[in-house]
């Protein structure tokens, strides 16, 4: 949010509302605008249409089958006797028996479809190929997928031999599966480099824990469906406004694009996609049916996303599991688990990266944040790593490279955004164009920090190699090794970070409480995931002070980072 002084100087809300930092207008193309939510009935909203560098038309299309015929058929509940819904056009039945049987809107992987898609303007997931967002040229997509395609279909193949190995054989090479092997390390490592990507929908939901939730929740989605059905509120006001603004460039929510030409305008007048209304449906019941988020944006991403590989039911409770389990509070409407998860962030990178610490653990004035100041006013690069975690990187990564994230994602937990945050800026750190930003930041060290800023901001938009993102995040030879980066190290550090937060404002102070023993021993009891070969807590800050006393970090991270940085040096 931007204000404007008396003196006409801009003001910038940092990701912590109670602080203040000066700006100039170089950064109004930063996401730091977007740390705001605007009134609706439970909650604020959070705009991802800056991080996706689309306007959003208001219009869209019928979906249109492969024989021409339009379906208007919307699949919504699994029980019951179907639902009614009207427009101003027709009257649309919810068949409760069509459920799970939609057709995928996800082009399988096998060689017929290779030429096929190389050919085409839009990728597998019906994405237009050339980004002005990612700076991606149609040209460009082609030729890394034409190699990534072939690595595509040989991962399949071990899929199916994995599916067999556990007695799951596949009837032939079409066959969507339901159920997947059980979770091992051999299952584990299969996950990271790629789930095929017709299967995504049904892998992610069988993980994630999805039948569980939806068997103790049947009819649940399908009620709030009746419920929400003629509700008003600011609430669905925000949807309304956003539902035509989610994946403008995808032909499933903008089926006018298919045909589309740069001078040709958008037709008004056009009936929604299906996609879109499966979407309004999917957000109208989550913001009735977790009313301490109620809507934010960025939640229409992340449903979006989840509707072009599941059918809508699956999707919303996925969307649940995502908001109560993995990154709990992060849409919230005080934003409490974004402050925490950055703070949580910030740590970890001070800790694994103190080189790139060294540049980015500053104030716009270029003055070094003090230990004590950390937690009580974050560093201004949150300003743009806050979005990595509010959208789970749609939009900021391209579309395959996201995919693989939240492959893992579904299976391992919220560690993986932690370890690909991390990964991203060590990349973004060796990049040599970072290194040249850095030394060639001119007009002082405000300038040099939004110069810097813009740079992480961008440079995650072209990681189009999927592959080299994962291989950098869990390698230990000729990779990062944050894959040791475990959920309990992550778990401890956020109960640190959000008590030590609570301190902090509740005490309206910018110096840190003092912890108690009982947080301390809570914090530590259960001790850490590695052996170290002694209990004694690791001062990873060079400090004393009892604001990070509590906080145990992985010490074969710590010890590869700094053996790396003490090799460049040389």
């Amino acid at each position: 949010m931007v204000s404007t002084g008396e003196s006409g100087t801009d003001y910038v809300s940092t990701l912590d509302p109670s602080s203040q930092i000066q700006g100039t207008n170089a950064l109004l193309s930063t996401p730091r605008a977007n740390h705001q939510r605007s009134d609706s009935s439970y909650s604020n909203n959070y705009s991802l249409l800056d991080f996706y560098g689309m306007d959003s038309p208001h219009i869209g299309s019928p979906e249109v089958k492969e024989n021409g015929i339009i379906d208007e058929t919307i699949v919504v509940s699994r029980n019951g006797d179907g639902i009614t819904e009207s427009t101003n056009d027709d009257t649309i039945e919810i068949q409760a028996d069509d459920i799970g049987y939609r057709e995928s809107y996800v082009k399988p992987t096998k060689t017929s479809n290779i030429e096929e898609l190389l050919h085409s303007q839009f990728n597998r997931y019906g994405f237009k190929k050339e980004s002005t967002h990612h700076n991606i040229t149609k040209e460009a997509y082609d030729e890394w997928f034409r190699d990534y395609s072939q690595y595509s279909i040989k991962r399949k193949k071990k899929w199916h031999v994995l599916m067999k190995s556990n007695g799951l054989e596949l009837e032939s090479d079409d066959t969507i599966p339901t159920r997947f092997p059980p979770k091992s390390d051999k299952v584990k490592k299969m996950v990271r480099k790629g789930i095929p990507a017709e299967w995504r929908g049904n892998a992610w939901f069988f993980y994630a824990g999805g039948h569980e939730k939806l068997n103790k929740h049947i009819g649940v989605y399908e009620q709030i469906v009746r419920d929400t059905k003629d509700i008003h509120n600011k609430d669905i006001e925000v949807i309304e406004r956003d539902l035509n603004r989610t994946f403008p460039d995808n032909i499933y929510f903008n089926d006018v694009i298919r045909n589309r030409t740069s001078s040709t305008s958008f037709n008004n007048n056009t009936s929604e996609t299906y996609m879109i209304k499966s979407l309004r449906r999917v957000l109208v019941a989550f913001a009735h049916y977790q009313p301490q988020i109620g809507y934010c944006q960025s939640l229409n991403f992340l449903a979006g996303l989840l509707l072009l590989f599941m059918e809508e039911e699956r999707a919303f409770w996925l969307l649940v599991i995502l908001t109560e389990r993995i990154i709990p509070k992060v849409h919230s409407a005080n934003l409490e688990g974004v402050h925490t998860d950055q703070g949580v962030l910030m740590l970890c990178i001070k800790e694994y990266i103190p080189q790139l610490w060294s540049i980015l653990g500053k104030n716009f004035e270029g003055e070094t944040l003090s230990e004590d100041k950390i937690l009580a006013r974050l560093p201004p690069v949150t300003l743009v790593t806050s979005s990595w975690f509010m959208s789970v990187f749609v939009g900021i990564l391209p579309i395959e490279s996201t995919l693989r994230v939240w492959d893992i994602l579904w299976y391992e937990g919220s560690k993986t955004i932690f370890r690909m945050s991390l990964t991203i800026c060590k990349m973004c750190l060796d990049n040599p164009h970072f290194q040249h930003t850095k030394l060639e930041g001119g007009g002082g060290a405000e300038m040099e920090q939004i110069e810097l800023f813009q740079f992480m901001q961008n440079f995650p938009k072209t990681i189009l190699d999927s592959n080299a993102l994962i291989d950098n995040c869990f390698k230990k030879i000729g990779g990062y090794g944050f894959g040791s980066l475990s959920q309990d190290e992550i778990n401890k550090c956020r109960e640190f970070v959000s008590k030590q937060r609570a301190k902090l404002n509740s005490k309206k102070s910018s110096v840190a409480a003092e912890m108690s023993e009982e947080e301390r021993k809570a914090l530590i009891s259960t001790g850490t995931p590695f052996d170290y070969g002694d209990n004694d807590i690791h001062d990873v800050y060079g400090f004393n002070r009892s604001i990070m006393s509590g906080v145990t970090w992985n010490k074969n991270i710590s010890n590869k980072m700094k053996k790396k940085f003490s090799r460049k040096s040389k």
